[in-house]
């Protein structure tokens, strides 16, 4: 068991259950009541950020949200799109009229010809297809009892709200079972979408959106393991599958936690603990068996769909080698770390200097909170574990995308963008809720969460923003 594998700290005892836990209902070990007032308030956090961002802000992001839309939308009849798809016409028409409206300010739409975006293409196929056909799906349902026409992109993009829910509520079961004590777990729930990157994500159609849901998924997965001693492996295999059929990259977490349990069984090895060896190898095995058969099978179906030897007109895949291969690959290991919370997009209507600034200082906070809990922590502790988890995982999504370009194209990308570590911002967060809440930093940190709610929701409403984003600064925001 790992309970005789791994060191225990001073500060790692149970929280001592509340009044109300002894004899009453409970929810994923949670008192009933306590649950439902904390799922009240995340939703009513998560819907309000995500409606006061899709409705001031409709054009469409320049992350590639045009061929993002359109996925959901042929997703939602079932529909997948393949090498050479194009947009279709009631997308490239919702397209028009959104960024019109960011544009004028007017709801309106008038002057669309048929040859906007004609000959676009839907370059994102390589996906895979679970968020795009949730998405779309409802989309599509909830658009028959909407008044009007034309409207897919905009409740599309509210359904973000469901995912940054989801996201939260996870996120804080997660942290309960890391021994947070519910005011600091309640307190990281709502710090996420405090965090621009995750914000933008949740407020736009894109395979990004499940990306904190994942995260913080893996996070439960790990602390049922390393704490709670719950050693099956239904829980990681459902967790993989249904992380991995998002994003590839939303399955990154989940890996690092087949790392973790790898790491686990050496050190049982060590001390001879051979039921701890063959559980913890059993289900960091299924974790990486099901993660490879998901992108295998994925891959296999859309290699032989679509045009025959396609070219991707995206031309920002990557550039040339320029030196050694080693070199220029690894030049971006620890580039998603300096950009982990500034490397964001939002429309300028949700967007600020202000959140610029508050995205600059979280970015300090990330870098050292993986560091302050190996520090807090006794060696090879789940504390010191989950901070050196988190170090890993952040710095690997630059070798894995470095690698899968080199794979396709035998080019490399200059700079990684943070984005693609989106789904490891929980774990971020969830060190520095461990630390605060073991340190008891409770004015500290509700303060701190305060502080940054007020900022992003003066600059959704536009009331507060100390002027547009410096224009300087867009390198960072956008990648």
């Amino acid at each position: 068991m790992t309970a005789n594998v791994l060191h225990e700290d001073r500060t790692e005892q149970p929280e001592p259950p509340s009044p109300d836990a002894h004899g009453g209902r409970t929810i994923a070990g949670e008192p009933l009541r306590r649950f439902l007032l904390v799922a009240l308030g995340l939703a009513a956090v998560a819907m309000t950020m995500v409606f006061i961002a899709v409705a001031r802000a409709p054009q469409l992001s320049i992350t590639d949200e045009g061929p993002h839309a359109d996925y959901a939308y042929r997703a939602s009849t079932l529909q997948m799109p393949a090498k050479g798809t194009l947009i279709a016409p009631e997308i490239r028409y919702e397209w028009y009229c959104h960024d019109l409206s960011g544009t004028t300010g007017k709801s309106d739409c008038t002057g669309y010809t048929s040859s906007f975006k004609a000959g676009q293409q839907d370059y994102t196929f390589d996906d895979p297809p679970l968020y795009y056909t949730t998405t779309g799906l409802l989309a599509r349902a909830i658009s028959v009892v909407v008044p009007g026409s034309h409207h897919f992109i905009t409740i599309g993009r509210a359904i973000g709200a469901i995912w940054l829910f989801l996201a939260m509520m996870v996120f804080y079961l997660a942290l309960r079972r890391f021994r947070a004590a519910w005011q600091y777990a309640a307190a990281g729930a709502v710090f996420l979408p405090l965090v621009p990157g995750v914000l933008a994500s949740c407020t736009q159609i894109t395979s990004d959106a499940p990306a904190a849901l994942c995260g913080a998924a893996a996070l439960y997965v790990l602390a049922r393991y390393l704490i709670d001693k719950k050693t099956g492996w239904v829980l990681p295999l459902v967790v993989t599958v249904l992380s991995s059929a998002t994003k590839t990259l939303n399955g990154m977490p989940i890996l690092i936690v087949a790392a973790v349990l790898g790491f686990v069984a050496i050190v049982a090895a060590r001390k001879r603990d051979w039921t701890a060896v063959r559980r913890a190898a059993l289900v960091a095995g299924v974790i990486v068996a099901s993660f490879g058969a998901v992108y295998l099978a994925w891959t296999h179906w859309q290699a032989g769909r679509g045009v025959a030897n396609w070219v991707n007109p995206n031309k920002a895949n990557g550039q040339a080698l320029t030196g050694s291969k080693a070199g220029d690959m690894l030049s971006n290991l620890f580039n998603t770390f300096q950009h982990l919370a500034t490397m964001y997009q939002l429309q300028p209507q949700i967007n600020g200097e202000t959140v610029v600034i508050w995205a600059t200082l979280l970015t300090v906070l990330f870098c050292a909170a993986p560091l302050m809990l190996m520090t807090a922590s006794k060696s090879y502790s789940w504390g010191w574990l989950l901070g050196l988890a988190t170090f890993v995982g952040v710095s690997a999504i630059a070798i894995v995308v470095e690698l899968q370009v080199f794979a396709a194209n035998h080019e490399y990308f200059v700079m990684v963008s943070a984005r693609y570590a989106l789904a490891f911002i929980p774990w971020v967060v969830a060190c520095l809720a461990v630390v605060a809440s073991r340190r008891r930093l409770l004015r500290t940190s509700t303060g701190f969460v305060a502080i940054g709610f007020a900022v992003m929701i003066l600059a959704e409403l536009g009331l507060f923003t100390l002027g547009p984003a410096l224009i300087s600064n867009t390198t960072l925001l956008v990648g």
